[in-house]
């Protein structure tokens, strides 16, 4: 894990963060309602590792890998799985939302950006009463391209302002530390999400992040 040189996280003033696995626990919640879409289309199985590399991924290109004839009729059962199940499968993690209140008030810019639709993004924040939090919330609806590509990240930056030399995106998976590289942008990975360690390493992450708390030890007072 390279270290942060110090002049690079004293010019971050903004903080951009993924959503599944980062700042809300629904991977239960993803795997279930994958797993289960494919048992009632009486599709292929797929193990839970297969389903956990794919986070991250907007869920439309992930039903289109799975039958290109039947994506539209995957995306929609999933979705009605996803909603059936919500409110009794996602958790909050430990310590996000103080994290989060923290930088706010330090005078941090907060976004969210993730391959999530906007109605399930919104949903899920405003679920847990954190999207006051966050002035941009970038969904799959926003951009052409999706993670890993760098347009999501970087469309956050254009609404906000911010140069890319002024921000961090931070996240737990793969896709989510290649965009942030793609974009310029310093790439932070948090160790509580499905990815194991040896994976994220191996995208040489700027900064890694074992629990919520570090943020506000890592982010000081602008």
């Amino acid at each position: 894990m390279p270290d942060l040189e110090p002049e690079s996280i004293d010019s971050v003033n903004c903080l951009l963060f993924d959503l599944d696995g980062t700042l809300v626990d629904t991977i239960d919640l993803i795997v279930f309602c994958f797993q289960e879409t494919l048992r009632i289309l009486e599709l292929p199985p797929r193990s839970e590792e297969q389903i956990l590399a794919e986070v991250g991924r907007p869920l439309h290109l992930q039903a289109r890998d799975v039958d290109p004839r039947r994506a539209e009729e995957i995306f929609q059962l999933y979705q009605r799985i996803y909603d059936q199940h919500h409110d009794g499968m996602v958790r909050e993690f430990p310590g996000v939302r103080e994290a989060l209140d923290g930088l706010a008030g330090r005078g941090y810019r907060l976004g969210v950006v993730t391959s999530k639709r906007t109605s399930s993004a919104r949903g899920d924040l405003a679920y847990f009463h954190l999207e006051t939090f966050f002035e941009v919330v970038i969904t799959a609806d926003d951009t052409a391209s999706h993670k890993p590509h760098p347009e999501p990240v970087l469309e956050a930056l254009r609404r906000l302002g911010v140069p890319s030399g002024e921000a961090t995106y931070i996240g737990d998976s793969v896709h989510d530390l290649r965009c942030a590289h793609a974009a310029g942008v310093l790439a932070g990975a948090v160790g509580w999400g499905p990815f194991p360690h040896e994976v994220l390493r191996a995208e040489d992450p700027d900064y890694w992040i074992e629990r919520p708390p570090q943020l506000l030890t890592l982010f000081p007072a602008i």
